[in-house]
């Protein structure tokens, strides 16, 4: 069967780009694998050759130690020498090895007894740091010291007496050469690397082509932490020196605190599998350009759907993002068939796995309670019936166990023929929005009681002395009109008295009008001074609270803080509290002090602080400013409550801290008006 010229034309570079897809495979697998064989077969061989290498060393320092040992077995009854004289020849046959350059043995005292060198004149190895290393640690292992100028390894033993004591020393100098002469007649490449390596990191013989040194401190380098890591493992990485990347082989000769390592250059081991590469690598190229050009002129075709298919993605995406922020679903209920189809969102909600998204009405009503569940079948009629959109709100139990309030709107579909067969709708958990909700009106009701409490004690207090005044001014008025009915009464005294007592009265009126400011909600252009309200605030709690009346209240606000962008009356609010509880806390203290601070504090804003002298806030008090938490033993725990409201309301915010006083601060943030503050600075 012929196949349409569509799916032709995409068969054709569908087929083209797995031909080339699967030769480059091919390609890469086959050089991998061929490199992968290179560098396996060069790691076998390295492990032997490290084998071999610790063979060779260790062989040459168990020679040197079995000298070292028999001449220290030898001399062991060695006793210092009373004067300075001439080392004497060493003929023991230990002490002739070709290995050794020179051999001696020196008295406890450093002097040198005995050298297998000839025409030496006295001479002392006191100061030589292997004898001191021997003679300070009592060590009965024999001392490698890596070379210095000389070249020579030195290899050491101490000489015990039958009672253990310190007799003097076996010094055996071992040239670099001996220990990196084991390649000698063999084929040493350029890259090829092998070392004698102490494990405190100093190099005692290095050999890299036909370079021989020794010395280098290789201390924290990847060697030292490979052989910490893996004594007697395989690695490849880049020498500590030159840089070169190697494949290590390293073996511990843990008797002499070393270890040897064997390095083959990677260019030299992967040279082959490298041109193998380039030569498949090269052929696939040419394999693909001839592929990739009969499929240009389709793929230029199909750009623009594919660009159109990205951007739908991309919406789709965008989608999702959205109502997973906004914690909404969208579903699709066909009343032909009674199905509903959810979104992805909708069943994450209700802990469903999203590829089971088409669901039953049941499986829908059964995430309900029974009163749930007929709510939204309501719902569903009128829409229906209406042909129009309709809303509710039920509760239902989320997957994860909580009980979430959900808003569900319903659109009905209308046919061209009047009918409805389909409702689109939505399904978005709005249980924050309704905390919020019983948040605000909780806070709302809080602070119109704390606003009457702080009306009712300021008017209770102030009426107090003008009403008193006011009384005793009348009772003097009636007093000296009674005694006018037996003798004259100046009218000009009744008339002053009773004008004074009508001035009480109208300053009690006064008192009423200025606590109900204090309550009222008056937000005229939320600009203030900071100033007044400090002030006022002061004035109000002397007269609302005698504790605060008692305690030393100060100001301290800084000229640039002049004005704030924040209701005065409710920033009053807050100020009241605050110096309340400040003087409350050090009322039974001698001297009660509170301090009202301010100072200005970058991005815009002032911070504001009340502090006192008292003994500050106990070390497990919690968050004083979460409703009803509260130290007091008649309080309610809602002041500081409202007090973080209001700031919050402002883009504020308020924390505890300590006073400079020595007792606790309660400091909050507001924003500065900056036209104000222009005006100021003008």
């Amino acid at each position: 069967m012929q196949l349409p010229p569509r799916w032709l034309t995409l068969l054709l570079p569908a087929a083209a780009i797995l031909a080339c897809v699967a030769i480059w495979i091919v390609a890469v697998h086959v050089a991998q694998l061929h490199r992968a064989t290179q560098i396996a077969a060069a790691t076998r061989e390295n492990s032997n050759r490290v084998i071999a290498y610790a063979r060779f060393v260790g062989g040459m320092l168990d020679s040197a130690d079995a000298a070292a040992v028999h001449l220290a077995r030898e001399h062991r009854d060695l006793a210092p020498s009373r004067s300075p004289a001439p080392p004497q020849p060493l003929t023991d046959s230990a002490a002739i090895d070709p290995l050794f350059t020179a051999v001696e043995v020196a008295d406890a005292e450093g002097r040198v007894r005995w050298s297998s060198e000839d025409g030496l004149e006295t001479r002392s190895l006191a100061g030589d740091r292997a004898f001191a290393l021997l003679r300070s640690r009592n060590a009965r292992e024999p001392v490698i010291l890596a070379p210095g100028s000389d070249a020579q390894v030195t290899f050491a033993r101490a000489i015990r007496g039958a009672d253990g004591g310190f007799r003097g020393a076996v010094v055996l100098r071992i040239p670099v050469e001996r220990l990196t002469a084991f390649y000698r007649g063999a084929d040493f490449r350029p890259l090829d690397l092998i070392s004698v390596i102490g494990l405190d990191g100093v190099t005692l013989a290095r050999r890299e082509g036909d370079r021989v040194s020794a010395g280098q401190n290789l201390a924290g380098k990847l060697v030292m932490q490979r052989q910490a890591a893996e004594p007697y493992g395989t690695y490849m990485g880049p020498s500590a020196l030159d840089g070169i990347e190697r494949i290590f082989s390293q073996r511990r000769l843990p008797r002499y605190h070393l270890f040897v390592s064997v390095g083959i250059g990677a260019d030299d081991v992967l040279a082959p599998s490298r041109a193998r590469a380039r030569t498949f690598y090269l052929t696939v190229a040419a394999l693909t350009l001839a592929l990739l050009g009969g499929t240009l002129a389709f793929w230029l075709g199909l750009r623009r759907r594919e660009t159109i298919i990205r951007s739908l993605a991309a919406s789709n995406r965008r989608l999702f993002e959205a109502q997973s922020i906004a914690k909404m679903g969208d579903w699709e209920y066909d009343l032909t068939t009674g199905r509903f189809v959810c979104s992805e969102e909708i069943c994450r909600m209700h802990g469903r796995d999203p590829a089971k998204n088409v669901m039953t009405a049941d499986e829908v009503f059964s995430y309900h309670d029974a009163e749930g569940a007929e709510t939204i079948r309501q719902t569903l009629r009128r829409a229906v019936a209406s042909k129009q959109p309709q809303q509710c709100e039920v509760v239902a139990t989320m997957g994860d166990g909580r009980v979430a309030h959900l808003r569900l709107r319903m659109s009905p579909v209308v046919e061209p023929d009047g009918s409805v067969r389909t409702v689109l709708g939505t399904q978005q958990d709005i249980t924050t929005e309704k905390r919020h909700e019983e948040l605000r009106a909780e806070v709302a009701h809080i602070t119109r009681v704390e606003a009457v409490n702080v009306m009712a004690a300021t008017i209770a207090h102030e009426l107090s002395q003008p009403l008193t005044a006011a009384n005793n001014y009348l009772s003097t008025a009636i007093y000296l009109a009674k005694q006018g009915k037996q003798s004259m009464v100046d009218e000009e005294q009744l008339a002053v008295l009773l004008s004074q007592a009508s001035r009480q009265i109208g300053l009690s009126g006064k008192i009423i009008s200025r606590a109900r400011d204090l309550v009222a909600d008056r937000r005229s252009g939320e600009i203030a001074s900071l100033d007044d309200i400090v002030e006022e605030a002061i004035a109000l709690s002397k007269v609302a609270d005698p504790a605060v009346a008692r305690a030393a209240i100060s100001a301290r606000l800084d000229p640039d803080t002049g004005h704030v962008a924040a209701d005065k009356v409710q920033i009053q609010q807050v100020l009241l509290n605050l110096i309340r509880n400040a003087a409350q806390a050090v009322a039974d203290i001698e001297r009660p002090q509170v301090l009202v601070s301010s100072h200005r504090e970058p991005g815009g804003m002032v911070m504001v602080s009340v502090a006192d002298n008292g003994e500050g806030l106990p070390d497990r008090v919690g968050d004083i400013f979460a409703p009803f938490s509260t130290a007091k033993r008649n309080g309610l725990g809602i002041g500081l409550s409202i007090c973080r409201t209001i700031v919050d309301s402002y883009g504020g915010r308020i924390w505890s801290g300590t006073s400079p006083l020595g007792g606790a601060a309660i400091c909050f943030t507001l924003p500065l008006d900056e036209i104000a503050l222009l005006y100021d600075v003008a």
